[in-house]
């Protein structure tokens, strides 16, 4: 997978599922103290905004952040470059996927998160997404990776040529009926 590439002066945007990438880049744990949410959160906005392709001004990152119960609405606020908002009586997916459905197209947008649902959005509407790992990998200069992501396997198994046949062989013989 290569980093989308600006086309006709636009920058490419990342739209980040905050605490979804504050999980898995070990900035945030399930048992996190509540005084210690917000620091957590500074840090990934320090993160995001020390690298390099945000710096040069380069790539444009939103990020959302749940706040289903949070005090009030939130606009967007800038953190150094990085912008944020909460989501306010919704789930940072419902916010995010709204915003990908507000999105102009042609739009160099990438959507990251690790929620295949969000994926699917962006995938709709000609977008991509990348999972916090891919991002996370592109970000810190390890280059961007070599795949795109791939969709969880499927949970039902193959069945074999045998199973096949056997399934045929069972609806094609007409069964006796009692009394015949």
């Amino acid at each position: 997978m290569r980093t989308p590439s600006p086309s006709a002066g636009c920058r490419v945007t990342f739209l980040v599922d905050g605490y979804n990438l504050m999980h898995a880049t070990g900035l945030a744990h399930r048992r996190l103290p509540p005084g210690q949410l917000q620091a957590a959160r500074k840090r990934l906005l320090d993160w995001l905004a020390d690298s390099p392709a945000v710096r040069a001004g380069a790539v444009t990152v939103r990020v959302v952040f749940d706040a289903q119960n949070g005090p009030g609405e939130s606009r967007e606020q800038h953190h150094r470059r990085v912008s944020f908002r909460f989501a306010f009586r919704q789930t940072a997916d419902d916010l995010i996927e709204s915003l990908i459905l507000s999105e102009p197209r042609p739009s160099p947008l990438v959507v990251v998160s690790n929620d295949g649902r969000l994926h699917e959005s962006a995938r709709r509407r000609g977008f991509r997404g990348w999972s916090c790992q891919a991002f996370t990998d592109w970000l810190i200069g390890g280059g961007p990776p070599a795949a795109a992501p791939q969709p969880p396997p499927d949970e039902k198994p193959t069945p074999s040529r045998s199973h096949d046949d056997e399934l045929l062989r069972a609806f094609q013989t007409p069964k006796p009926r009692p009394g015949r």
